[in-house]
């Protein structure tokens, strides 16, 4: 196995960007000193050290560590990921399997009468929900908001809501998690 010269690419990647070790320094909290000694190879820097070096040189850690990254993900539409859901939903994972994701997008088909349940939901993250077919209601802060095709609706960290598809029809509903 090939070992990774951190330095190396620290320094190459550095100097890509037109930055001086002082300019690296101030961007990362990192000092000057400590970055060339790492790019020297004369230390070895910690995860976090060199998390703040890669944040400052718009890099992954995976990328400074010679890691291939997944750069996409195609989900085609017979081949989705089925996820658990409650009853008369299915639900669908549209972008699966790259670490570190940022959010989940998932795809809802609603049976008339289908519900996410008689609790309202709170997550500490945020969820946008878009209705592609059919129609939604959705409960939130004592509020009553119908929607139809083509409207979206964004809920910030911490709201509670729930939701139910009180057509006849089925419904089409994107939902993006964001963690």
């Amino acid at each position: 196995m090939e070992a990774i010269d951190i330095g190396k690419r620290i320094k190459s990647v550095r100097k890509r960007n037109g930055l001086t070790l002082q300019e690296l320094a101030e961007k990362s909290a990192v000092s000057a000193t400590a970055i060339s000694a790492i790019e020297r190879n004369v230390s070895s820097p910690t995860v976090n050290t060199l998390a703040s070096i890669g944040k400052a040189l718009g890099e992954s850690l995976s990328a400074l560590l010679g890691e291939t990254e997944i750069r996409y993900v195609l989900t085609p539409h017979g081949e989705r990921p089925s996820l658990a859901a409650a009853p008369g939903v299915r639900c669908e994972s549209l972008g699966f399997g790259i670490p570190g994701q940022r959010f989940r997008p998932t795809l809802l088909t609603l049976t008339p009468g289908a519900a996410s349940g008689e609790d309202f939901t709170s997550r500490s993250g945020e969820d946008f929900l878009f209705v592609v077919r059919g129609t939604l209601l959705v409960e939130t802060d004592g509020a009553s908001l119908p929607l139809s095709e083509g409207d979206a609706l964004y809920l910030g960290s911490g709201t509670a809501y729930r939701w139910r598809n009180g057509s006849n029809g089925e419904t089409l509903l994107l939902v993006v998690l964001a963690p």
